[in-house]
C-alpha cells in the first residue's frame, strides 16, 4: 500500500496550537517487524522480557485487533510511527486518549502504552506507563544508568477493575521540560481520574532517530505460564501542545 493511502487513513489537526493525531489504530500492518520505516503497526518479541512472545496485528472491522501469545513473562510489543507529517520536537504536554477491550487477562500481567518522542536536542523522551496487575498499580518510566526503569506509583491498577469483555476507556497524561525530565499527570479509566504524586523523573535516551519522530508502543506482557489474549483498541488519539 502507497504511503499516500497510509496516510489518509488517518487525521491529523491543528487546533489552538495542539497538534492531535486521530484514529491511529486505522494506519495499515506491516508483516510484523518489516516495512516500519513508514507509518504501519509493526510487532516484535519485547526481548527486554524474559521467556518468548509471538503475535500479529490487523483490522477487524473499524477496530485495531492484537493477537499476543507468549511463554514465561513474554512481553509482545506492537507500535506504530506517526509518519513524517506528523513530527513534533517541540510538543512538551501530551495526552494518550484510546479504548481498550481484552477478551481475557487471566494471564495477562502488564498493558503498557508509550509514547515516544525525539525533541529539537535529537534526543528521544520516552513517556511510558503500564499497568501492573501483580503489584496492583500504574508504574510510569524514568531513565536509570541509561536504560528504561519501572517506578511504582501511587495509583492502583487493579485486575478486578480491569475486566475482560469489556471497554474500558483509558486516557494518560504527562509533559516534559526542555532537559528531558517527565512528569506523569494523571490516568483515567474509565470515569475515575487520579491524579499522580510524586512520578517524575528524567526519561531521556540517545536513540539516534531523526528529530520529531513520534512512536505509540502498546505491549501485553504475560505471567509465568503459557498463554495469549486478544485485546483490540479504538479511536487512539494523541495529542500534543
Amino acid at each position: 500500500m502507497k504511503l499516500v493511502v497510509a496516510l489518509c487513513l488517518f487525521t491529523s489537526l491543528m487546533a489552538f496550537g495542539a497538534e492531535q493525531v486521530k484514529n491511529i489504530e486505522d494506519i495499515p500492518s506491516s508483516g510484523g517487524t518489516t516495512g516500519c520505516s513508514i507509518p504501519h503497526w509493526c510487532w516484535e518479541h519485547d526481548k527486554g522480557t524474559n521467556g518468548s512472545s509471538t503475535g500479529s496485528s490487523k483490522m477487524s472491522g473499524e477496530l485495531r485487533q492484537f493477537d499476543a501469545v507468549w511463554k514465561y513473562y513474554g512481553g509482545e510489543r506492537f507500535h506504530i510511527y506517526l509518519g513524517p507529517n506528523h513530527k513534533d520536537g517541540t510538543s512538551k504536554y501530551f495526552t494518550l486518549d484510546t479504548w481498550i477491550y481484552f477478551n481475557k487477562l487471566a494471564t495477562v500481567n502488564n498493558i503498557e502504552l508509550d509514547l515516544n518522542q525525539v525533541t529539537l536536542t535529537g534526543n528521544t523522551v520516552i513517556y511510558g506507563m503500564q499497568c501492573n496487575f501483580p503489584k496492583g498499580m500504574w508504574q510510569y518510566v524514568t531513565n536509570h544508568s541509561g536504560r528504561p526503569h519501572w517506578n511504582d506509583s501511587n495509583v492502583a491498577c487493579l485486575r478486578t477493575v480491569w475486566k475482560p469483555g469489556v471497554w474500558h476507556h483509558v486516557i494518560l497524561k504527562y509533559h516534559r521540560d526542555s532537559a528531558g525530565n517527565v512528569t506523569y499527570d494523571s490516568v483515567t479509566f474509565d470515569t475515575k481520574v487520579s491524579q499522580f504524586v510524586g512520578a517524575s523523573g528524567p526519561s531521556v535516551f540517545g536513540l539516534g532517530w531523526g528529530i520529531g519522530r513520534q512512536v505509540v508502543n502498546f505491549q501485553i506482557g504475560g505471567n509465568k505460564t503459557s498463554g495469549g489474549t486478544t485485546a483490540f483498541l479504538k479511536n487512539l488519539t494523541v495529542t500534543g501542545n
